[in-house]
């Protein structure tokens, strides 16, 4: 029973794929599959049901994947702490990490980072998509607020997040402001619908209260750099991290709405499984970032 059977079969088992597992190790389908009838004859056992559209474990590949995987998680750990005593860490941190705080938070000192350690490769996937991590093949991952499972480790990356609402000059003069977040229901609000299907809530903070809503109007995307093009081309009003608006406010481009009513969002939060042991890769790209963090 060789071991890269039972690697090749838990590939196929997490991503219920032949075609993405073959992507991911780098290997032909054939090869792939025939990876996984070797193991099914060496344990006399069907390990997965394959349909021309699916494929999903059998009970006695669900027994194997819950046995394996902590198994292998100790063999990988293994590997990274002999490897780390080369005294510098080395290896693949892969995060999943929402657009805003990819361009903001993540990507602006990435250069610094690789340049720290010459050994670490960096793959950070755009994805607002809720995801379990660790079933995805990622190290880690950056979420608003503490949106996440119990049994991770989280790290806030910044300060809560600042939201502005915002609308253009032309737009103010063709429509009126709006002095109350109620106003807003007879105004047209550029809404983004995330990836889940639901629509982004505008929050707001009235006497004390929270007040939440959510928005209409005629125009829905799903990348704020698009609401932002939008809202200056004078298409309606719109909520915005203040990363996004600040420049266009300060070059007349935008105006701020309702600032009496402004309410913030908890910061990201970079997030981890609670592991035993974290490789030296995740270790580096956890402490440069709070790093940062402190002199920010």
């Amino acid at each position: 029973m060789r071991y890269a059977d039972l690697e090749a079969f838990l590939v196929v088992a997490r991503t219920r794929s032949f075609r993405r597992a073959a992507q991911e190790r780098g290997v032909t389908g054939p090869a792939l599959s025939q990876s996984v009838r070797n193991l099914e004859e060496e344990l006399g056992l069907r390990l997965l049901n394959r349909t021309t559209r699916s494929v999903s474990p059998t009970e006695a590949g669900e027994l194997l994947v819950s046995l394996l995987e902590p198994a292998f998680e100790d063999v990988q750990s293994a590997i990274a702490q002999v490897k780390s005593l080369s005294g510098q860490p080395s290896g693949v941190v892969r995060v999943s990490v929402p657009a805003p705080a990819l361009e903001h938070l993540i990507m602006p000192h990435a250069p610094a980072f690789l340049a720290a350690y010459p050994r670490v490769s960096l793959e950070l996937i755009s994805d607002a998509r809720v995801i379990d991590i660790v079933a995805e093949g990622f190290d880690a991952g950056v979420r608003l607020g503490l949106e996440m499972a119990n049994d991770m480790i989280a790290m806030p990356l910044g300060k809560p997040e600042v939201y502005d609402v915002v609308a253009s000059p032309d737009y103010l003069a063709r429509h009126g402001q709006p002095l109350h977040p109620e106003d807003l229901a007879s105004h047209d609000c550029i809404r983004i619908r995330f990836p889940s299907g639901v629509i982004f809530s505008w929050r707001f903070e009235v006497a004390g209260v929270e007040f939440v809503m959510t928005p209409e109007g005629r125009l829905i995307l799903n990348d704020a750099r698009h609401v932002v093009s939008a809202a200056i081309a004078g298409a309606g009003i719109a909520r915005l991290a203040r990363h996004y608006t600040e420049p266009h406010v300060q070059a007349g481009r935008l105006v701020r709405l309702l600032e009496d009513y402004a309410a913030t969002l908890p910061a990201w939060h970079i997030y981890y499984p609670s592991r035993r042991y974290v490789p030296p890769a995740l270790r580096a790209f956890l402490d440069f970032y709070r790093g940062i963090l402190e002199r920010a």
